[in-house]
Order: C-alpha cells, then structure tokens, then sequence
C-alpha cells in the first residue's frame, strides 16, 4: 500500500511539474515574439476560421492547415447568436464537440466558441481580441454560406477587420475533380488593390502540401487590347520570378462581345482552385457585389476569394 500511494505522489507531482515547465516555456516564446519584427517572406497566415457545425465545414479547416503549412496556427471559431445573461449555452460541451471532430479527421486547430448578441459585431470583435503576444491572427477565413444575406454581412465583417490589419478569405469549395486530370491552381491577377502578393503566396502554401506538390500555378491576367497585353507580359514575366515561386503566366486579350466573367469562366471552369481578389466595397454596395461574388464563383469548382489587408499589404513579393 505505501509503495502504491509512494508511486501516485510521485506521478502527481511530476505532472504539476510537467505543466508548469511548458507554461513557462509557452511564456517565455510569446515574450520573445512579442517585440520579434517578421520579414515579410517569413510571413504566414495565423488565420481564425469562423466556421459553423464543425463536421459538416472540415474542409475548410483542411484548407486552413493546407494554407499555414504547420507554422502558423489556425483557430476554429464557432459564434452562438444568443445572450448569456439569459441563456445557459454549455460553450464547452460544444467545444468538446469540435475537438472530438478534428481529432478523428487528423486536423490541428485550436476550438473556440462564442456567444454574441448579434453576427456581424460578435464576429468584428472576436477578430479583434483573437490571439495572445505575438500570435494575433492576421486573416480572417469564412465558408461560403448558403444565403446572399449572410455574403453580404460577411463583407461588411471583411470591411472592418480589414480597417484593423487583418486579410479576409472566403472560400467556397467544391472538389470536384475528375480521376487522372491534372490538377491545376488559377489565380486571376488585376494588380490593383494588393491582394496578388497574399493570392500568389496562398497558392504557393498549397502547392507545398502532398495532396497538391504535383498541381501547376498559372497566373492568368485578361487586358484589353494588345498594347495592354505587351505591358502586362512584361509586369508578370518579371514579378514571378522574383516571388520565386514556380509558376506560367497567360496574358489574355479580352474577346469582343464577352464579359470578363465569361472570359474567366472559359479558361478557369476546369481548374482544380481558382483565386480572385476581393475590392472594398463601399457602405450600402455590399448587396450588387455579393451578386456580383456568386455570378464569378458560379463558373469555377473551388474559389478562393483573398482581401489582403494586412501588415505587408502589397510587399510580400
């Protein structure tokens, strides 16, 4: 009997001691990231994912690992519209839930759940307040949702994160992928509003992945007329190469008689993922660029759409 108690006092404390040294060593690295000034091609997405019923959005938690390639963290954030002055929401049962989930898909992330009064504010100030030290989330991530309504308060919450540094991406997947087609990665370059640095650099955190190290990244640009298309060749054929990133180019000249939609819809609609940038839309806009949104992902199979707002906005090339 003593030799028994001898040895759970021993394991006890070994497991006080065990939590308080990695507590210490958690402290200790967030101190040191705290005043640690990231070079931007050091940089990675920490990104916090709003996603709903967990098992039914995996995907886009593997996206989110894809994307930060097991250097940043991505956070699973689950938002309850409720009131817990008079609601008893069991938050962590919930989260106990998530948990279960990624373990069984092999998925790391961090599970949270949140009760806000009201969507669009719960989710501004969660993205917000998200993180510790030097390990603040820098993008923001949402699915796809069902409803118009819900795309239109989702650009708004892009909006205002991106007024406090943060990128947005909404993602809408569709995997559908025909047995033996090679896979391909499209991003649609504008070179307008910065978001090419942040769509070339995800593209390029995915092709790293096994699922993905054997899809090819073409940049496609669409212009006007030839001229145009002389000017542009020579922008991209000098820009890639300096990402170092493996990818061709494709400089299209817009048909007569097509929208760019169409155009895009021609060349894209059998790529495995296609990236588009995201503009700001102003207050009250945020109905017609919705539709807008829906018409252009209408024509692809997974489209990423990519707001960079961020610290190195337009300098991570």
């Amino acid at each position: 009997m003593y030799g028994y108690l001898r040895r759970r006092a021993i394991k006890k404390r070994w497991g006080d001691v065990r939590a308080g040294l990695w507590i210490a060593l958690a402290r200790f690295a967030l101190l040191k990231l705290r005043n640690y000034d990231v070079d931007p091609r050091n940089w990675r997405p920490q990104i916090l994912l709003f996603v709903g019923d967990t098992a039914k959005r995996i995907g886009l938690v593997r996206l989110a690992n894809w994307f930060n390639q097991n250097r940043g963290l991505v956070t699973a954030c689950q938002l309850v519209v409720g009131d817990l002055k008079q609601n008893n929401v069991d938050t962590e049962h919930k989260r106990r839930e998530m948990n279960r989930t990624l373990s069984e898909q092999g998925l790391i992330a961090f599970s949270e759940v949140d009760v806000v009064p009201e969507y669009e504010s719960g989710a501004i100030d969660i993205a917000q307040a998200n993180g510790i030290a030097g390990l603040q989330s820098n993008t923001v991530m949402f699915g796809w949702p069902k409803k118009p309504e819900r795309l239109e308060s989702i650009l708004r919450i892009m909006r205002a994160v991106s007024y406090a540094g943060k990128s947005s991406i909404i993602a809408r997947l569709n995997w559908a992928h025909e047995p033996g087609q090679e896979k391909q990665i499209d991003i649609w370059w504008r070179g307008l509003q910065n978001n090419g640095d942040l769509m070339l650099l995800l593209a390029y955190l995915l092709n790293l992945n096994p699922e993905w190290n054997d899809a090819t990244i073409v940049v496609r640009s669409i212009v006007e007329n030839e001229k145009e298309r002389n000017s542009m060749a020579a922008s991209l054929n000098e820009l890639v190469p300096a990402t170092r990133i493996k990818a061709e180019t494709q400089i299209i000249v817009k048909p007569d008689g097509m929208t760019v939609a169409e155009v895009m819809h021609s060349y894209s609609r059998n790529s495995e993922v296609v990236f588009l940038g995201l503009m700001e839309p102003k207050p009250g806009a945020e109905s017609a660029y919705a539709q807008r949104l829906i018409e252009l992902a209408s024509g692809f199979n997974t489209t990423i759409f990519v707001r960079n707002a961020g610290e190195f906005a337009g300098h991570l090339i």
